[in-house]
């Protein structure tokens, strides 16, 4: 049986028919505490048909919510009245999808409105009639910003979508991607973004006020965990169901409001919380880290103290520096993590994180190619990844004659609008390569290339969804691939880098994909130079901000070890960092 805080206690005691925000630090057990309040007011609950609305933000953490309900619930799996689901997943089922289509018009299909959701991978056929930056823009591409009052872009390529955002557009245009999302929504289709628009709509109109009451009172309480993370047209719709009486339990910590791209504004939430009048209660101890950790991640962000756990040495927050590249930081990264379950390597973005990936800037085209298929073949974990990242990185710098690559998802040429597309095209054609032997490094270079030119027009076998597909295709088909100077009479496997230090078993993600989780390990790696807050100095420099937010998310990861890999750093930078509680002594390695 749980032993519970003071803390915990009191939230477990709190009255359901009074807003609280719960403010809980990293590593408070805030999920097994907001569970075992679910347990204890489904056994006592009277309200039946009403019930509880128990909210998270993704279907993982959904998932650990019920395992811990049905836990503190002794195996118990029936949840009825009661909802636990996504906060998309409640404003699409109980408010979007009986109503939407008396705004959208949508027919339905044999008395079905639901709405189909599209995501902006997908290939669509409702487009702009004009063409706005040379391209017809596709209905799920784009949505409109009701805070902004703008309409906002999504597109594959990084460029393109700066490009697109940064335009003033034409009073034509507007109404043409309005015109364009109609045609969209008509037929029953919709982005998530689109659904919360849809909702917004309901929750304020009169016409509609009926059916929300009857909402507030099916689900007079709702509990949402990770508060922090609702965005602006999130707060509307709840600040709304408040006004009718909803009663609100909000779970999390402001801190760690890091969607700042999805319209999820720390300032906006605390807002609510006041509007809402809310019990605030807290959860200050964190089980998860060693004392020195937490104060470290508390200094970031000039939090309240926490008590952190007293069974790790004090000394468990160390600084690396890289020279020239973070790769420098891997050995010692790996000797630190030595006997560790679980050590992850955290980046703000993709940029860093592919530095320290395998990189192939010590290989020529046909050592690449080389490496690539050598590496899909071992068709183990992380294989697959490392040699989609070789094959496309040498096609892009040999095969492909566009400036328009998308580096984040293998180099995808921007007009191929699907990602799935263009990764069976890589995969299809390592398929063949591996097929006909070209795995096997164990031959000399002339009698690898020589293979490789007999294997080349077999790749016309490949089904090319895009012309663009094709286009790459001829270009590698038409590529000569001589041997290494000087090298045709030595055998491939022996002139090449081992390929271990392609695949390493090392997890690397992004702060965003780490959020919610544990670690023993966790590496921060700060970018070579500032910009786009990922840099060690942009999360130093306002507490308030974002960036310091990711830094204090990343850094509260890890149970024994917090590492910083930083570039080379001046005298003051050093002792900046030493004052913020990081150790240069590493131990004896």
């Amino acid at each position: 049986m749980t032993e519970f805080s003071p803390n915990q206690l009191d939230y477990l005691g709190s009255a359901l028919n009074k807003n609280v925000f719960l403010c809980a630090c990293p590593g408070s057990g805030k999920t097994e505490v907001i569970a075992a309040k679910v347990a204890k007011e489904i056994g006592a609950w009277d309200r039946f048909p009403a019930g509880m609305a128990i909210l998270s933000f993704s279907r993982s953490a959904t998932a650990e919510l019920l395992d811990r309900i049905t836990h503190a619930r002794h195996g118990n799996t029936r949840t009825h009245p009661h909802f636990v689901g996504t906060v998309d997943s409640f404003i699409l089922k109980y408010i979007a999808n009986p109503h939407a289509h008396n705004l959208t018009g949508y027919s339905g299909n044999d008395g079905d409105y639901s709405i189909k959701l599209v995501g902006e991978d997908a290939v669509i056929y409702y487009r702009t009639t004009y063409a706005i930056a040379h391209e017809h823009v596709a209905a799920n591409r784009y949505d409109w910003d009701s805070a902004a009052g703008h309409f906002l872009f999504r597109h594959p390529s990084t460029a393109k979508q700066r490009e697109l955002n940064a335009l003033k557009l034409q009073p034509f245009q507007i109404e043409d991607l309005s015109n364009a999302k109609k045609r969209f929504n008509k037929n029953g289709f919709a982005t998530y973004r689109d659904v919360e628009n849809f909702a917004l709509k309901i929750v304020n109109d009169a016409q509609f006020d009926k059916q929300v009451s009857l909402l507030v009172e099916r689900f007079p309480y709702l509990i949402i965990d990770e508060c922090q993370d609702l965005s602006v047209a999130q707060i509307a719709i709840f600040n709304r169901l408040a006004e009718k009486g909803m009663c609100f339990h909000l779970v999390g910590d402001l801190d760690q409001a890091i969607y700042g791209f999805r319209k999820c504004v720390r300032e906006a939430v605390s807002e609510f919380i006041k509007t809402l009048r809310c019990d605030e209660m807290s959860l200050n101890e964190n089980y998860r880290s060693g004392q020195a950790i937490v104060n470290l991640h508390g200094k970031i962000v000039q939090t309240k103290k926490s008590v952190g756990r007293i069974d790790y040495a004090d000394a468990t927050c160390y600084l690396l520096e890289y020279k020239k590249c973070p790769t420098e930081a891997l050995a010692k990264f790996d000797a630190l993590s030595a006997g560790h379950a679980r050590s992850v390597i955290v980046a703000r973005g993709h940029g860093t994180l592919n530095r320290l990936r395998a990189t192939p800037a010590e290989l020529g085209p046909v050592q690449m190619l080389t490496t690539a298929i050598s590496i899909f073949a071992q068709d183990s974990t992380g294989s697959l990844h490392a040699s989609l990242t070789l094959f496309a990185t040498y096609l892009a710098e040999n095969c492909i004659k566009i400036d328009t690559l998308d580096k984040n998802t293998f180099f995808r040429p921007s007009e191929i609008e699907s990602a799935e597309v263009w990764h069976h095209f890589l995969s299809d054609c390592l398929s063949i390569f591996v097929a006909e032997g070209l795995s096997n490094q164990m031959v000399t270079w002339t009698a690898w290339c020589a293979a490789l030119k007999k294997t080349l027009p077999k790749l016309s076998t490949v089904h090319c969804k895009h012309d663009s597909c094709q286009k790459v295709l001829e270009q590698l088909q038409a590529k000569k691939h001589p041997a290494p100077a000087k090298q045709g009479a030595s055998q491939v496997a022996l002139t090449l880098p081992k390929i271990h230090q392609y695949t390493s078993q090392r997890r690397l993600a992004t702060i965003h994909e780490v959020k919610g989780e544990t670690h023993d390990v966790t590496m921060l790696v700060s970018s070579i130079k500032p910009g786009e807050q990922s840099h060690w100095t942009e999360w130093l420099a306002d507490p308030k901000s974002e960036a310091a937010r990711f830094a204090y998310v990343a850094s509260s990861r890890p149970k024994s070890i917090l590492i910083w890999a930083v570039k080379s750093l001046v005298e003051n930078e050093r002792m900046q960092l030493i004052q913020l509680g990081f150790h240069i002594n590493l131990p004896k390695l």
